[in-house]
């Protein structure tokens, strides 16, 4: 990585950009951190205002809701575990921070593919870097896509393929809220009450028989998670509410639609059930251009193909799509995101850079 962008990565790294309300301010940094890259790179900036999490945009012409290429981006962080996670160090190689693999190493490649690319094109590439993946990516590239109207020829984000890999699939996903509501009662005259519990878990076990549980790797089928639940007070009380997180993922051969409602047939009257987070099945196909450009890219530099895989989990490519907008996943060598280990392999970065050039330049003709 040239000089000038490991220092803007390390200034990057250093900032807390978790969805944290108390550290909103370090996301403010961040954006004004982007914006005076871009003009020192002879680019503009836009800040499209979705609060409590704008993005910002950067290009010749960040204004475009129609550019070639999207160099897409997501700044924001899981919290870290201490402090020093945030300050980036070299070890061995690998540069290891809260971030630095997912995904603010990408920040100074997008960059300098603006700078190197035929004059030509550059109008044809955007940069999106939005600040709530972590948290579902409502306000960011949701918005962005559904609210704000931007649509691009084809998508770059490196938020999977993690050591060269090209992550062709990830599951769809819906996250819900369920509530149900009964009579409180002593413990030991449960007859005199209508036990709330009691009522979620009858909703739950007509779930898991939708949802059989899936307890091996290497099986690519619906799954249900049963991640929180609240209600109740003590262990002689019979409690008259209670609420429960649920977490389903899909694949190609369900829709989101037909999950939903599939989960609302079965809460029916027994409860109110609320989608908190829901995403579509991603699927890159591999007679697409775009699919087509990124193998060129890689067997010219990297000597092979990129293998491809499935992802049990989802990002931000799930937004695009309802709108048929291909995206390329796919980073260097790198491990441990979300983790106090979280590294990136510097060496690696050249040829990845190499690749992502190729790749844009063929996009953006």
């Amino acid at each position: 990585m040239e000089q000038k962008g490991m220092a803007l990565l390390e200034a990057l790294l250093r900032l807390k950009t978790t969805n944290e309300p108390d550290n909103r301010a370090e996301h403010d940094r961040c954006r004004d951190l982007i914006a005076k890259e871009a003009e020192s790179r002879g680019l503009r900036h836009q800040i499209v205002k979705s609060d409590p999490y704008p993005s910002i945009m950067v290009g010749a012409n960040p204004g475009d809701k129609n550019p070639k290429v999207l160099l897409a981006a997501h700044l924001d962080v899981v919290p870290a575990n201490t402090p020093d996670q945030y300050e980036p160090k070299v070890v061995g190689g690998r540069l290891m921070a809260r971030g630095a693999s997912d995904m603010k190493f990408c920040v100074p490649l997008y960059f300098r593919v603006l700078d190197e690319v035929p004059k030509a094109l550059r109008d044809r590439i955007l940069m999106a870097f939005t600040f709530d993946e972590e948290i579902g990516g409502k306000a960011g590239t949701r918005y962005l896509l559904e609210e704000y109207g931007l649509r691009a020829g084809t998508c770059f984000l490196p938020d999977g393929g993690d050591n060269f890999q090209l992550e062709a699939d990830e599951k769809g996903v819906l996250q819900f809220r369920i509530r149900t509501t009964g009579k409180s009662a002593h413990g030991s005259r449960p007859w005199l009450g209508d036990n709330a519990i009691d009522r979620f878990l009858a909703i739950y076990a007509d779930l898991r028989h939708q949802f059989p549980a899936i307890d091996k790797p290497g099986v690519w089928g619906p799954t249900l998670n049963l991640g929180k639940i609240t209600g109740g007070a003590a262990a002689n009380q019979g409690p008259d509410s209670r609420e429960a997180m649920l977490d389903t993922r899909l694949t190609e051969n369900s829709t989101l639609s037909d999950t939903k409602s599939l989960v609302e047939k079965i809460v029916a009257g027994r409860g109110e059930v609320e989608a908190v987070v829901a995403g579509d099945v991603y699927h890159l196909d591999p007679k697409s251009p775009s699919f087509i450009w990124i193998q060129q890219a890689a067997k010219a530099h990297l000597g092979k193909e990129l293998p491809i895989y499935k992802s049990e989990g989802a990002s931000d490519a799930r937004f695009f799509t309802q709108y048929g907008i291909p995206v390329v996943l796919a980073k260097p060598t790198c491990a441990g995101h979300h983790s106090a280990d979280e590294w990136i392999d510097l060496e690696s970065i050249g040829t990845y850079y190499k690749i992502l050039r190729e790749f844009v330049e063929k996009a953006a003709a």
